[in-house]
């Protein structure tokens, strides 16, 4: 027993140990500090300077400006150490670019304003500009005073903090000496607070909130537009359909509830607004569980304008934030300082972009719904927060204007598109290395740097709730508020009278857990949201530009059924060259392509190349280009890039061009180059490179240019990217080719539509291997070329059969023309979503199963055989997803059907034979 004791303490004891550490007060959220002038800003000066005490130079910290009061809640706290000081300045005060402010009390801000930026600089003092600064630290623990720090000036070396302060509430005070507080630039470096378990929050200070009260015309007018509303009792009842089978019942609907809620539902999913005393999101339901994705009630974001931090709408404090009594609403107060409601509007969903449509899609309809539009407005600058709510799938999207009113530009540094108090995915008493998060798909059009959604989403952050004081995790780290954000900036300047726009983000509740349910969530949306990814045409990826060479290979095209033609990476186009004579040549190729009825395009590169010292991306942590994503890459916000954005553009538009492959497209590198022409420094850069990139995207769909992307741009207006393979897989033998396809293929459509994806097949050699690596000669190796074909065809992705030509001999020709006219006879259910069967393993079967139950085949399976031997089996086929119920009639290939019953689970018992080396397939009806 004694021993068994030992043990405890001694591995509890290392438990408590390695708990101990520290973290530093910059990286909390210093926006909820006060002060009087300006702002708390991280690792800068008040000015927008570098850290520096006295000649020395810090590169972590926090700048603030007298009188100022970061207030802790040190939780677990225990000790704080710091380095504090005035900030060196160099500003000159007389620049042309300074403006100055007038207050109140007849002194003067000064402001650095340019035609993209606003940065704070200093508040006048009794000689007209700002003066040198005096100020007296003081750290506050519980209300008593434990350090001060005396008069300091500009140019006193940094004196050292180091306090011992368990728990309890820490302030951490600037006040001026005495002597007005222009100049008082201080800073807290390096300032650190050591606990153990329970980290230390800024919480908001109390000495200047403004108080919220809601106008009581504003009150009557929004209470009388909600009256205009169809009334709705909650709870909403559950749906008794699965949409995924028939979802012509889900139409979203604007409702009210009560004289003060407004309810946004399609039968689905359900979200509920109070309108008095604010906005703020009451409930947020999933009505296919019956269960509510909320904890507690949630404001609409926060705006940080000019470093000081605003709620949009919402209500507090509430008296407990694990679960939501629904009379407490009644009861909450809005939110100081917050954006208040002035008005709102419903109306249909519009078109967010615009789509030429000029060739074949499995959608061609953009979507349907109903908007709510909520104005609200501070200090002359307006929000408006926008809500689509879609016909037919259980998705919520949300954007945000932000619309300067004002007689001065503002800075928006950074925003919230949400910050919702969601029900925890999993609740535990201790903290495990990876949390489950609440079953809620969450993602937006500001996506770079991966092929896959879950790779390329960067606006999506499960954060702690420290609000959240009762949950069973006793360090209180369970992942359950959802913050919708950019990871940086976007430190963009608003001018008067202009609207900022945020990005789109898309919310679906899961009504299960199983991956394949999940999956199809997922799929659904992307048809539904971003049709144009249903375009999925048959392309040849060519490796020449000769005319002889491009003009066979359109006769090729033509005479099989292909539909499109890319000029491939190798090939020679370079559509940066603006001459006349590459704008004639390709103008020719793409007539005569087109007067075969095939579309052509080609190839560019953009981000995976060095340009130069004065071009590329700049590190933020050496100053230089290198260490980047790629290595380096062009700053797209450089004047290169911009030119880079004109080029491809007017190549477009003098040649007719229908096709674009952006390789290396702009992966989310940050750039802290001052001196680049189209932004201002680190804090811009991802916004406004994102900006260049979307935007190039987004007119090429209005044009209808299809779009090859090895990114997850599908929401910003591209068509396709990589399903996901090892490029130099293809150098491997023709059989491993078979093999790995179809395991990319398997493993590439849990949460991506098959048409949203490309695989590869080399038909000349690629990345090495020799002949035994290659198609060519394609009349010698049918077998495998048929295979590669009838795989890629048959789960709908379409692949870059990279090489010269299509065929090299008539039963080369025969055979493609064959399994082409196979894909098309059957392309709605082959572009249908899969529903994963077996994947590959080389050791018996593999295969998948097309599932659709609104066309007229409702599925078509696929069946391969990968080993030596012919292959009876027994296959248990899950046909829920067809929308069949009781008889299903199946035949295999072109065969006779047979009549069988579905069982309890909708499944049938199939006898298949699987030749070896093989496929074959079923229809299902």
């Amino acid at each position: 027993m004694k021993l068994s004791l030992i043990v405890l303490f001694v591995f509890f004891g290392c438990q408590l140990a390695s708990a101990q550490t520290y973290v530093e007060v910059q990286d909390l959220t210093i926006s909820l500090s006060e002060q009087t002038y300006a702002a708390p800003v991280k690792n800068q000066a008040v000015t927008g300077e570098q850290l520096s005490i006295g000649g020395e130079a810090f590169e972590k910290g926090i700048g603030v400006h007298s009188h100022s009061v970061i207030k802790i809640n040190m939780n677990n706290g225990s000790h704080f150490s710091a380095k504090i000081g005035i900030n060196d300045s160099k500003i000159d005060y007389e620049s042309e670019v300074v403006k100055t402010i007038p207050l109140t009390d007849g002194k003067r801000v000064f402001y650095e304003v340019t035609s993209s930026k606003k940065q704070f600089i200093g508040v006048e003092g009794e000689s007209g500009s700002v003066d040198q600064g005096t100020v007296i630290f003081k750290v506050i623990h519980n209300g008593e005073e434990i350090y001060s720090s005396g008069v300091m000036r500009r140019g006193d070396k940094a004196k050292e903090v180091n306090l011992d302060v368990k728990g309890g509430v820490l302030d951490l005070v600037v006040e001026d000496a005495g002597d007005g507080s222009s100049g008082d630039h201080a800073v807290w470096a390096d300032p650190k607070i050591d606990y153990f378990e329970i980290a230390p929050v800024i919480i908001p200070g109390d000495f200047v909130s403004e108080k919220v009260e809601q106008k009581s015309d504003i009150k009557a007018a929004l209470r009388e537009k909600l009256m205009r509303l169809d009334p709705v009792e909650l709870p909403i009842d559950q749906p008794s359909y699965d949409w995924l089978i028939d979802n012509s019942k889900a139409k979203a609907q604007v409702y009210r509830n009560g004289k003060d809620h407004l309810v946004l539902s399609n039968g689905l999913i359900a979200r509920t607004f109070t309108l008095v005393p604010n906005l703020a999101t009451i409930d947020y339901s999933n009505l296919m569980t019956g269960e509510t994705l909320l904890r507690a009630v949630s404001s609409e974001g926060v705006l940080t304008l000019d470093g000081r931090s605003y709620d949009i709408g919402g209500l507090s404090p509430q008296p407990e934030y694990g679960y939501t009594l629904m009379k407490w609403t009644d009861q909450l107060t809005a939110t100081n300082n917050s954006f208040q409601i002035q008005d709102f509007e419903v109306k249909e969903i519009t078109d967010r972009l615009a789509w030429k449509r000029t060739r074949w899609a499995m959608n061609e309809k953009m979507p349907t719904g109903k908007e709510v539009v909520f104005t609200l407005s501070k200090n002359d600058i307006l929000v408006k927060v926008h809500f689509a709510l879609y016909d037919g799938i259980p998705t919520l999207s949300k954007w945000i204007e932000v619309i300067n009113d004002s007689d001065l530009m503002v800075q928006l540094n950074s925003f919230k598109l949400e910050q919702l108090a969601v029900v925890e995915g999993e609740n535990l008493v201790g903290t495990p290395d990876h949390w489950v998060t609440p079953n809620l798909h969450v993602q937006s059009d500001y996506a770079f740097g991966g092929m896959q959604q879950k790779t390329s989403q960067k606006t999506t952050y499960w954060e702690k709730d420290p609000r959240y004081t009762t949950q069973t995790n006793y360090p209180m780290n369970v992942p359950c508020l959802l913050e919708v954000k950019p990871p940086l900036g976007p430190e963009t300047a608003i001018a008067v009278s202009d609207t900022l726009t945020t990005f789109r983000v898309w919310e679906m509740p899961m009504d299960s857990k199983e991956e394949e349910r999940k999956g199809l969530f997922i799929r659904k949306m992307y048809r539904t949201i971003s049709p144009w990814t249903t375009e999925n045409p048959i392309f040849l990826h060519l490796t020449s530009t000769d005319p002889e060479v491009v003009k066979t290979a359109v006769d090729q095209c033509a005479e099989v059924g292909y539909e499109m033609i890319i000029l491939s990476f190798g090939s020679g186009m370079d559509m940066e060259d603006e001459s006349s004579d590459n704008y004639a040549k390709f103008s020719q190729l793409r007539e005569y392509a087109n007067a075969k009825g095939i579309e052509l395009g080609g190839y560019s590169l953009l981000s995976s190349r060095w340009i130069s010292e004065e071009v590329d991306v700049i590190n933020p942590e050496t100053g230089k280009r290198g260490g980047m994503i790629f290595g380096s890459s062009p700053c797209l916000s450089s004047e290169w890039g911009y030119e880079y954005f004109r080029k491809v553009k007017k190549f477009f538009e003098k040649t007719g061009m229908q096709v674009f492959e952006n390789d290396g497209s702009y992966p989310g590198n940050v750039c802290a180059s001052t001196s680049h022409a189209h932004h201002n420094g680190l804090g811009d850069s991802q916004w406004k490179q994102y900006a260049q990139i979307q935007g190039l995207y987004k007119w090429m769909r209005s044009k209808g240019i299809y779009m090859n992307v090895p990114d997850f741009y599908v929401n910003s207006g591209t068509n396709k990217t990589g399903i996901g393979y090892r490029e130099v897989n293809w150098s491997l033998p023709r059989e491993r080719h078979l093999m790995h396809g179809r395991l990319n293929i398997y493993d590439g459509l849990w949460d991506r539509t098959p048409s949203m994806c490309w695989t590869f097949v080399p038909l000349t050699q690629y990345h090495g291997g020799g002949a035994v690596a290659t198609l060519e000669p394609l009349k010698d190796h049918l077998e495998d070329y048929e295979n590669h074909m009838m795989q890629n065809y048959g789960s709908g992705v379409q692949a870059c059969y990279r090489g010269a030509r299509l065929y090299d001999a008539p039963e080369t020709k025969k055979l493609v023309k064959e399994v082409v006219r196979w894909y098309k006879e059957y392309r709605h259910i082959l572009n249908s979503d899969i529903i994963h069967l077996r994947r590959p393993s080389g050791k018996d079967w593999d295969g998948f199963l097309h599932a659709n139950p609104t066309t007229k085949e409702k599925g078509l399976a696929m069946f391969f055989n990968p080993t030596d031997r012919d292959m009876e089996r027994e296959i248990k086929l899950p046909l829920y997803y067809t929308g069949l119920t009781d008889v299903a009639k199946v035949r295999e290939k072109e065969g006779d059907s047979r009549a069988y019953t579905l069982d309890r689970a909708y499944r049938i018992r199939l006898q298949v034979t699987i030749p070896a080396n093989s496929y074959t397939w079923y229809v299902i009806e």
